[in-house]
């Protein structure tokens, strides 16, 4: 069995993106980030040998650009090697596919498959007039489990020989087992989550099991692997 540990930045504050950066260097574990806007913090992640990737947000009134192509240009401008991407919301279509792998080459793998209960098994191989790239189905992800109560964040097993699992920094620091605590964070913020810090949210960190208990479960339990390591696996 084999795990690799994928997050989506989604505006996340920097002081919430180390936290996460320090769980995975106790037990050396590479991951991959999906980055969402400016912060010193992509550089540091590619330094400290992490994948970074792209989050583009297509949905009404994003902040990221004003077309397809705008936002993914401008991401790219923030990770300029990276190769994979995962859409916000996992907004999709094939017309929203083709336009982003044709106008860049460089992106060659897409992770907006979530498939709970599904393993991972193989690349997908994605080819429609003449564009081609490959996408990876992911199995967990953190906010996905918080309509379930009864959720053991401490004791789960990957569900196929190729797990991919998928954590927000925001929750890891709230330790979220639900959107509760978030929702409140938000509520008593006078400006953007990105610039929140450790003291306004520490009213609101969830003292029972929950999401950073799953990372830590993940890097200390699981054969956590890069992404490099994922790809040699499917390709072989």
């Amino acid at each position: 069995m084999a795990t690799h540990l994928t997050f989506d930045i989604d505006w996340a504050p920097d002081w919430s993106i180390i936290d996460c950066l320090e769980i995975l260097a106790k037990s050396k574990t590479k991951a991959t980030f999906f980055c969402t806007h400016p912060t010193p913090l992509n550089v540091e992640i590619k330094r400290f040998g992490h994948n970074l990737g792209i989050h583009p947000n297509f949905l009404q009134g994003t902040t990221q650009g004003g077309s397809t192509v705008e936002i993914v240009e401008n991401l790219l401008d923030l990770a300029p090697s990276a190769t994979c991407m995962r859409t916000h919301a996992l907004v999709q279509s094939s017309p929203l596919l083709h336009e982003i792998f044709s106008c860049f080459s460089q992106l060659r793998f897409d992770f907006s498959l979530l498939t709970p209960g599904i393993g991972l098994s193989k690349l997908i191989y994605w080819h429609f007039d003449n564009v081609e790239f490959h996408r990876i189905n992911y199995q967990w992800e953190d906010d996905a489990f918080f309509w379930n109560k009864a959720y053991s964040w401490t004791n789960f097993m990957p569900e196929s020989p190729h797990f991919v699992m998928d954590f927000h920094p925001i929750h890891v620091s709230l330790n979220s087992s639900s959107l509760a605590n978030y929702q409140k964070l938000k509520s008593n913020l006078n400006g953007p989550m990105s610039r929140s810090s450790p003291e306004d949210c520490k009213q609101f960190i969830n003292k029972r099991s929950g999401t950073r208990n799953a990372l830590e479960y993940a890097v200390s339990e699981l054969n956590c692997i890069s992404f490099e390591d994922l790809l040699c696996e499917l390709a072989s």
